[in-house]
């Protein structure tokens, strides 16, 4: 939702000038969901970069002929995974993915709850009232306006799904909510995406003759230092160090020490 996000700015503005001013120079549709008119579907850069890392997982640290062949291995056990799953839904008649269906429940009973407004029929524009949480003083109220597949929430046309506030207009003028969520969810769309299939490496004896310039590694750019080579991949809070403060020993479970400095071991020792 662009108030709230422009509330949150502003309040980082008033807490640091120097960030704020930094950000406005970035345009917000490059680091911002709520202005990149639906482009990334809810992803964020750091979402696409961990999942990849999740399939390449252990194989950064090997050779670089190794590295390849696991990266080419894995794609394909992606993709076969992937391909087969999306046939045997099919084949049951299902529209969408589990996940996406799960969303699309969830939406369907928040909207039983809210009150619509109707407006104008022809153009599917309405408000839509979600009652108050509990400590709340006032209820919410959100503008949807179908024909241009927009929500006050954001929700509507960011991931390109139709929102509870959307599927309660929907259900208020009497039209399928399904013609709003964007058929690139669909599983036979999924089943283009992995439609692709991969071909055996095969023995290298059978390989066709190599005629392309061949590569010779440069002695300059051989990494010296000993020890593992340290990664450069951005962190994020999912690798936050926990506080050595935390941390308890494994003998006496007390904190501010360890198994192997634990004085009630050293007595039981003696």
């Amino acid at each position: 939702m662009r108030p709230r996000f422009e509330a949150m700015l502003s309040a980082l503005r008033e807490k640091n000038a120097r960030a704020g001013a930094w950000l406005g120079q970035i345009p917000k549709e490059k680091w911002t969901q709520c202005y990149d008119n639906g482009r990334r579907y809810g992803h964020m850069t750091t979402n696409l970069a961990e999942c990849i890392n999740g399939v390449l997982k252990g194989s950064r640290a090997l050779p670089i002929t190794a590295i390849v062949q696991t990266t080419y291995y894995r794609l394909n056990s992606w993709f076969v995974d992937h391909r087969d799953e999306a046939v045997n839904m099919i084949k049951a008649e299902h529209i969408y993915c589990e996940e996406l269906t799960k969303v699309i429940k969830e939406n369907q009973r928040k909207a039983t709850c809210q009150l619509v407004r109707s407006f104008s029929r022809e153009t599917g524009v309405a408000e839509v009232e979600v009652s108050s949480r509990a400590g709340a003083q006032h209820s919410r109220v959100f503008t949807v306006k179908l024909v241009e597949n927009w929500c006050d929430c954001g929700e509507f046309q960011s991931l390109r799904l139709s929102c509870s506030h959307a599927i309660a207009t929907c259900s208020k003028l009497n039209i399928d909510c399904g013609q709003f969520i964007s058929p690139i969810y669909r599983l036979d769309n999924i089943l283009n995406v992995y439609g692709h299939k991969f071909e055996p490496i095969g023995n290298e004896e059978y390989w066709p003759p190599y005629s392309a310039p061949s590569f010779v590694p440069n002695p300059v750019m051989r990494r010296k230092q000993t020890g593992r080579p340290k990664t450069k991949r951005i962190h994020n809070e999912m690798d936050e160090v926990q506080s050595q403060s935390n941390k308890q020993c494994g003998f006496c479970r007390t904190a501010w020490h360890n198994r192997k400095n634990c004085p009630f071991r050293m007595s039981e020792v003696g």
